[in-house]
């Protein structure tokens, strides 16, 4: 199979020495608050830009805070530092795993040094704001280490280096540099670019339009138009009967489709990482969007890992294997997270077993 084979997590947030294996086209994580479900699918995501050093960690780290707020009360440097066991001076993540047969291991590593920090020779910005309230040159908490990436025979080492006041601007990537690994968070459909994004790609917009479907199959096209009092640009979806409504008419769940559809066709041939993917998706809804998510990601030879604390998307998740028709077809990996003291502890069992025992699993759960 290709894609992620094993996983193995150290050292990551409130992971330690967690053993993933046997992993599927389909993998369901699920588990209480806290367990580490969405801190497994950002370990997952160190893969992504793999030769790029210190730019897709700072991603990683940031990733949350983009979630909830335009504006963050913690520093990027924080947020890096919140990746570290919090009970340890050790500064060190480790991972390894099988990815597309071939074995691979990361380590990102170092130790907190005072740096000296001249805020002067910033760049004046938003971001920077509360570096520009210091003047001339002034010693700052910083971090020093190394990032090694083994995949298969390519092995690199980038040395790092970063102070409190970094900025995301002071490095940058091209895609050409990155794997297909997609992640999609909890309210990444809260973003406001979803629809522009989606129609520069015919490709991707006819995979958008077929998930509309499922709420409305009135829904015809997805498109962007000129604003009536301005320079922008207005999202738009096409109804047969409707005629051109505003996406902002509508409600979550259709812009929650979108998001979980466009990013299928962007991760094509990789990896797709969804958190709680039962997000403002109605219940009435789950059996039709699951079903579409799943077969769409086999589609596009997409491995797919879905985090959820949901006994109701677990259960819609799994019907969409038709068990009752081919128990011998089975593409899902159901993996249970227990946190106990500082350790993590997992479980995994086929798609089939736990449909067939799912009164007696005993799912550590919140509905």
């Amino acid at each position: 199979m290709a894609g992620l084979e094993k996983l193995y997590i150290d050292n990551f947030r409130g992971i330690r020495d967690l053993y993933l294996e046997h992993l599927c086209p389909i993998n369901l994580i699920v588990g209480n608050n806290n367990c580490g479900k969405t801190s497994v699918l950002e370990a997952v995501e160190f893969l992504r830009f793999y030769n790029s050093g210190l730019i897709n960690v700072l991603q990683i780290a940031r990733q949350r805070d983009y979630q909830f707020a335009i504006e963050f009360s913690n520093s990027i440097y924080e947020n890096v530092m919140c990746m570290f066991p919090q009970e340890s001076q050790l500064r060190k993540i480790e991972l390894s795993g099988i990815y597309n047969d071939e074995e691979f291991s990361y380590r990102f590593f170092g130790e907190n040094k005072k740096m000296f920090y001249d805020p002067t020779q910033e760049r004046k910005s938003r971001q920077s704001r509360m570096a520009n309230m210091l003047s001339g040159e002034t010693e700052v908490d910083g971090f020093e280490g190394s990032i090694l990436v083994n995949l298969g025979k390519d092995f690199r080492q980038t040395p790092v280096k970063f102070h409190r006041y970094v900025k995301m601007s002071d490095y940058s990537y091209t895609e050409s540099q990155s794997l297909p690994i997609r992640y999609v968070g909890s309210f990444a459909h809260l973003r406001g670019d979803i629809i522009n994004e989606i129609v520069r790609n015919e490709e991707y917009k006819d995979i958008c339009v077929m998930m509309l479907k499922l709420f409305d199959k009135g829904i015809s096209d997805i498109l962007t138009l000129p604003s009536d009092i301005g320079s922008h640009t207005v999202s738009y979806i096409k109804h047969d009967r409707l005629g051109n409504m505003p996406l902002s008419t509508y409600g979550d769940g259709i812009k929650r489709a979108l998001v979980l559809a466009n990013e299928i066709a962007r991760a094509r041939g990789g990896l797709l990482l969804i958190d709680e993917i039962e997000t403002s998706i109605h219940k009435q809804y789950y059996d039709d969007i699951f079903r579409f998510v799943t077969k769409a990601c086999l589609q596009y030879n997409v491995q797919l890992f879905i985090t959820t604390h949901s006994l109701e998307a677990v259960d819609g998740i799994l019907k969409t294997q038709d068990y009752d028709k081919f128990p011998n077809d089975d593409k899902i990996n159901v993996i249970t997270l227990r946190k106990e003291g500082n350790k993590t502890l997992s479980r995994s069992m086929s798609g089939y077993d736990v449909y067939k025992d799912r009164e007696d699993f005993g799912f550590e759960v919140r509905l």
